[in-house]
């Protein structure tokens, strides 16, 4: 049991998972989302995009994490250090977005959206 977090299409289609990355929570709840578990939200390319551009900031200067990436404590929501497994969690989110999210977002048809879900 643990902070599971799910980007899906439509409610239907997983396009990516991340395990006990309690940052993105923490992210989307600052942005204003209120972030239930298993209650999924849309969320915006800006949104991810503003993503990618802090953990770019917070992989080139480590120094931002807490300003720009906060961790945050939970229930089962893993570790909230600054340490070498939170940079490759960024490093990951960060690739994911690069590489996989935002180009979900460019292929989206006109009824389609992305959603941010959590399961803990």
């Amino acid at each position: 049991m643990g902070l599971d977090i799910y980007f899906t299409k439509r409610k239907s289609e997983e396009i990516g998972y991340f395990r006990k990355v309690n940052f993105l929570v923490k992210y989307f709840e600052d942005l204003g989302f209120d972030v239930e578990n298993q209650i999924p939200f849309r969320i915006s390319k800006e949104d991810a995009e503003v993503l990618l551009s802090r953990c770019n900031q917070v992989l080139k200067d480590h120094s931002k994490a807490s300003e720009l990436l906060p961790t945050m404590d939970g229930f089962f929501f893993g570790s909230t250090e600054y340490d070498k497994y939170y940079f490759e969690d960024v490093k990951e989110v960060r690739d994911y977005i690069k590489n996989t999210l935002l180009p979900k977002f460019e292929k989206l048809g006109s009824e389609e959206e992305i959603f941010f879900e959590t399961w803990y």
